[in-house]
């Protein structure tokens, strides 16, 4: 299961540690995610030992999901691609995914107790960047602000070797990892930029970045990236005509970096 040719592409480098040690022969079950869990001793923000347990037939409301898992460290888990993943990103960035639970949890008991008050744009920010986020850290803050300004081919193809020797790129959204077991052309991620060095835990900078109110303010804090763009991610990106289909690579609002990135 783990060895199908698709998992060995970018897309799933934030998770391949754990990959490797997963069961090649057969889908991976609860005991093989918490011995993982186990060995490498994550918890949520309450101190409790993450532990993935079989999701209830019924589901749980979104209420119930992010409550149980902020208050008591068990995940719902469920026998596909999109519950794998998002147990195999507890692993990869338990801090990040400890800040996301915790903040929905909060947020929906802010918001009253039920599911239509507490709906708001920073639990759709969380969520957003929960299912669909990759995290782009570089030093250079000018390549980054190439993404804001949606300038696909300045980035990608002028300053490819920059690209390439300055950035870094993470997907850890699990929903859209789960997409890019087949990659198409549409593929698009809610990026998180973060401006730090090449040594710095992308993990703890993340879960600093959604521990900031300001960042979630906005959907918009999230630059759209689209992913087959990033160079070695599709080898149909080699060719510059590649970044001529607007349609993918799209014009767009320009950004400017979240208050708390502001100089």
């Amino acid at each position: 299961m783990v060895a199908r040719p698709a998992l060995t592409m970018p897309f799933f480098d934030a998770i391949r540690p754990s990959l490797h040690r997963l069961p090649l022969d057969r889908w991976p079950n609860l005991t093989n995610l918490n011995t993982l869990a186990y060995a490498t001793r994550i918890r949520n923000l309450a101190n409790m030992p993450i532990r993935f347990v079989e999701a209830d037939d019924g589901g749980l409301s979104a209420m119930a999901y992010e409550t149980q898992i902020a208050r008591t460290g068990r995940v719902p888990t469920r026998q596909n691609w999109h519950d794998l993943f998002n147990a195999l990103q507890w692993l990869a960035y338990p801090k990040t995914k400890s800040v996301i639970s915790a903040s929905h949890a909060t947020l929906l008991a802010r918001g009253g107790q039920t599911e239509a008050r507490a709906r708001s744009i920073p639990r759709d920010v969380l969520t957003m960047f929960d299912e669909s986020g990759i995290i782009v850290a570089s030093e250079d803050e000018s390549l980054l602000q190439l993404i804001r300004n949606f300038q696909w081919k300045t980035l990608f193809v002028a300053r490819r070797e920059d690209v390439r020797n300055k950035m870094r790129f993470v997907l850890v959204g699990h929903g859209l990892m789960e997409k890019s077991l087949a990659p198409f052309v549409g593929l698009t991620a809610k990026a998180m930029l973060l401006r730090i060095d090449a040594q710095s835990s992308l993990d703890t900078s993340a879960a600093a970045w959604l521990g900031t109110a300001a960042n979630l303010a906005s959907a918009r804090n999230l630059s759209p990236l689209p992913l087959l763009g990033i160079p070695g991610w599709d080898p149909r990106n080699n060719d510059p005509s590649f970044y001529d289909n607007t349609d993918y690579f799209r014009p767009g609002y320009r950004l400017r970096p979240p208050a708390s990135e502001r100089p």
